[in-house]
């Protein structure tokens, strides 16, 4: 049987405001009473609703984290940095996923701040038609609030990498290994930064960025598959392809072995992210390992610290490392 805050207080011989204010440690109550009330709680095993709690201490000691994709290992590894430091500081965390709708991902939000929460971690989404306006009314209530990634324009509290000069180191390599045609198999738009990385890339080394290279793919192995397919079918094909992600980069590979090219012999093909299955694959792919616990975790204590500093105005941008592994792909 659930026991609520009527059964404590009842069996307490009190009311349900000393109950209240017992649970929340307030002063004004005699130390008898507490005990007593204490003693109740615990015969009865009761747990206070932390929703209900919050009315009084508007704090749920629960944040929101809103993801792009729940399918994908490295929002998995994110997600457990995220957990793993909220847990430290005593904070539960409910997870929203935008599936890469930016329609989700508001109605995301919103569903997180109704519940209470007493601060968010998201994941914007930053295609073309994104609404940011949820944004714009968290920073102007000082909301607790970090996006993993800067959305242009709206100061928020950042943890990322330097998406840029990832992809630029990952392009940058294959120069060095010869290949002067690279393909870029891109993600959704908010992968501009490593679109802009790999044109750089070219530019550096003076060579073309040719257009019929760069296609539109999307962040699952089926569109790596469907586009791999679609490039090396074609009468003018890249010798390397850099990919927006690991998960493209392994069905580019299937779609090659398909065709009868050899992996790196004829192609090399760089990934994006490091997830665990990179290095066991039939090929190890050559990666940016993108610390995705630690981007999690960081998250949180930073979220943490605006929770507990609420209005002081700061603002930080975590820039976290992340670096070329070189395995057989390319």
């Amino acid at each position: 049987m659930e026991f609520n805050i009527g059964d404590v207080a009842r069996m307490a011989s009190v009311s349900k405001a000393t109950v209240s204010a017992v649970i929340n440690n307030r002063p004004g109550v005699a130390p008898q009473t507490r005990e007593n009330v204490l003693r109740v709680i615990k015969k009865l095993n009761y747990r206070p609703n932390q929703v209900a709690r919050s009315l009084s201490v508007r704090a749920t000691k629960s944040i929101g984290l809103v993801i792009k994709e729940i399918d994908n290992p490295h929002f998995a590894r994110v997600i457990k940095g995220v957990f793993s430091a909220s847990s430290r500081h005593g904070y539960t965390v409910i997870l929203g996923s935008s599936e890469h709708s930016p329609e989700k991902e508001n109605m995301s939000v919103e569903t997180l701040t109704n519940q209470r929460v007493d601060g968010l971690i998201v994941s914007p989404l930053q295609a073309s038609h994104s609404d940011f306006g949820y944004l714009a009314q968290l920073i102007a209530r000082n909301y607790p609030l970090v996006t993993l990634g800067e959305v242009k324009n709206y100061a928020t509290n950042v943890v990322d990498i330097n998406n840029e000069a990832a992809a630029h180191e990952a392009v940058s390599y294959l120069i060095s290994r010869g290949h002067q045609k690279i393909a870029y198999l891109s993600g959704p738009a908010f992968s501009a930064h490593r679109l802009r990385g790999y044109q750089l890339a070219l530019i550096d080394h003076s060579l073309p960025i040719e257009t019929k290279f760069i296609l539109d793919a999307g962040p699952y192995f089926e569109n790596g598959y469907t586009k791999g397919k679609q490039l090396f079918t074609s009468s003018y094909i890249p010798s390397a392809v850099f990919c927006y992600n690991d998960l493209v980069a392994i069905g580019l590979v299937h779609a090659l072995q398909e065709l009868g090219f050899k992996v790196p012999d004829d192609v090399a093909v760089i990934g994006f992210d490091d997830i665990d299955f990179c290095q066991f694959a039939r090929i190890p792919l050559t990666t940016i390992h993108v610390p995705a616990y630690e981007i999690g975790e960081k998250a949180a204590d930073l979220l943490m610290r605006q929770i507990t500093n609420r209005g002081n105005g700061m603002v930080e941008k975590n820039l976290l490392d992340a670096y070329l592994v070189k395995r057989e792909s390319a």
